[in-house]
């Protein structure tokens, strides 16, 4: 029975987490990719956000939802459930953004020449193409809302830790006191509830997102019980009219500039205001002494990064062309990888850190590295094989274009794009997932490693050093993703963009 209430408690707040997660993640990435000014702000700071470790969030989470209900249970789910959505959104967001920024310009350019609102784009045209890469990009936000289970439901109030009831406190403690029977019960509870959940759910919801997917051709997939169920007894016009009123305020509000002027300036200085007070609160002495180990860290854990989203591409690849040849396994291979992405790291920890011992360490991090950051590139490059467009690929088979040519001329280039999102979410996953690879405590014995993530999880007692660690580590990340991941990602949407 007690793992029943705990995976009820936990299925709650993962499932709530993931509501939010869906309609911030398409707001923000519908914005992101329809302005250019707002692009250059918003794509850096989603990778900059997506990379941060869920202990980064920590301060915010405690400072402001803990203490604004004092310490009531409350305020902790509503922490909780936040620290999962941190985990869960980014996701979703860069998902959103790869498709519209890819979505065909030929059908723009018609809309725009009929008089079409920028309100009719969006609902008629956007959210119809976003239905499939929102479900794929669902089943792994899902998965590693499960990964991080145990960061969200244990919360440190000062010297005072809270356990919240749930899955990821029941694995922690069987973590800490080496009860490897306990640990998977656990973990086959999890296993279990995400394999329903994949199973049941989004299965049958994949199915029927082929009716939204560019070129379909064929006899239409059928509708499955649980969108006829939905269809049937909500109230889908008050959503209707709801979403019209809200884009007709947007439609209103971006009409009367000289208000949106003042607003902006106004979010301006209170953003300037507060950052001033941050940056005069984290400069006040004493420094903390491991402010010298930042920079060694950073470049230790980013070599170990980019091995890990290296492997997770080449390990990924053979999946997707497998799945683009062969169709109806897809589904199978789908959710089976959407349920093994849920198991938390931990999991790993006997098997890996125990079987290579300290001295291996720098081996079973990449490893470790490699489970939260393995079903981004997974799941975002059998999309991309899954969604090349049917009439190309029946087009391919009349001229008989086969093989390395087939794959050279039409696979790659049509999936490219969903391999950069893919690699770009792993960068972020890797780097969320360091805390957890680079520092293992497993009963009494404690595995450790020099890194970002072992920086981190010490400096947890110490807001301010947490801070200045999150901080360096936000900086970096900023300044790869304009060297790197920003120039890569428009030269791929330019290049490979879908058109018809």
């Amino acid at each position: 029975m007690g793992l029943l209430s705990a995976a009820l408690w936990s299925t709650f707040r993962v499932f709530v987490a993931y509501i939010f997660s869906l309609l911030f993640g398409i707001a923000y990435g519908i914005l992101a990719a329809t302005s250019p000014q707002r692009e250059r702000l918003m794509v850096p700071l989603l990778d900059v956000l997506q990379s941060v470790p869920i202990l980064g969030f920590f301060p915010i989470a405690v400072s402001v939802l803990v203490f604004l209900f004092q310490g009531q249970r409350i305020g902790l789910e509503l922490a909780a459930i936040f620290l999962i959505f941190t985990s869960q959104v980014w996701n979703i967001a860069f998902g959103v953004y790869e498709t519209v920024k890819t979505f065909p310009q030929d059908i723009l350019e018609m809309a725009r020449s009929f008089g079409m609102s920028s309100a009719f784009v969006v609902k008629r045209l956007y959210l119809p193409a976003l239905v499939p890469t929102v479900l794929y990009n669902s089943g792994v936000s899902i998965a590693v809302g499960w990964y991080f289970l145990m960061a969200s439901e244990i919360i440190t109030l000062g010297n005072v830790e809270v356990r919240l009831p749930g899955l990821g406190t029941a694995m922690m403690r069987y973590v800490a006191s080496g009860n490897l029977p306990g640990m998977l019960g656990t973990i086959g509870t999890i296993v279990l509830v995400n394999f329903c959940t994949q199973w049941f759910l989004f299965r049958p919801l994949l199915e029927w997102s082929n009716l939204f997917q560019f070129g379909a051709v064929g006899s239409a997939p059928e509708e499955p019980g649980l969108v006829t169920f939905l269809r049937d007894r909500i109230r889908w016009n008050w959503f209707s009219r709801s979403f019209d009123a809200v884009l007709l305020l947007g439609e209103r509000i971006r009409e009367k500039r000289k208000l949106l002027v003042a607003l902006r300036f106004l979010l301006l200085g209170l953003f300037l205001g507060a950052l001033a007070y941050f940056l005069f609160w984290l400069l006040q002495p004493p420094y903390t002494p491991r402010l010298v180990e930042i920079p060694a860290s950073l470049v230790l854990t980013t070599l170990r990064v980019v091995v890990a989203v290296v492997l997770s591409i080449a390990l990924s690849f053979p999946f997707a062309v497998r799945a683009a040849e062969s169709g109806g396994g897809v589904r199978n291979l789908y959710t089976l990888a959407a349920t093994m992405g849920s198991v938390p790291a931990v999991i790993f920890y006997p098997l890996i850190v125990r079987g290579v011992g300290q001295e291996y360490m720098g081996f079973a991090a990449i490893l470790l590295l490699l489970t939260g950051s393995f079903w981004y590139t997974l799941f975002n490059m059998l999309k991309g094989a899954l969604m090349v467009p049917s009439t190309i690929v029946e087009m391919a088979r009349g001229f008989g274009i086969r093989g390395f040519l087939y794959y050279r001329t039409i696979l790659i280039p049509a999936m490219f794009p969903s391999l950069i999102t893919g690699a770009i979410t792993a960068w972020g996953g890797a780097w969320n997932a360091s805390m957890v690879a680079e520092e293992v405590n497993f009963g009494k014995e404690v595995f450790s490693l020099r890194g970002i993530g072992s920086l981190l999880l010490s400096a947890t007692a110490s807001p301010r050093e947490l801070l200045w660690v999150v901080l360096a580590m936000t900086l970096w990340i900023v300044a790869i993703n304009i060297l790197f991941w920003k120039r890569w990602y428009g030269w791929a949407a330019a290049k490979y963009a879908l058109s018809e």
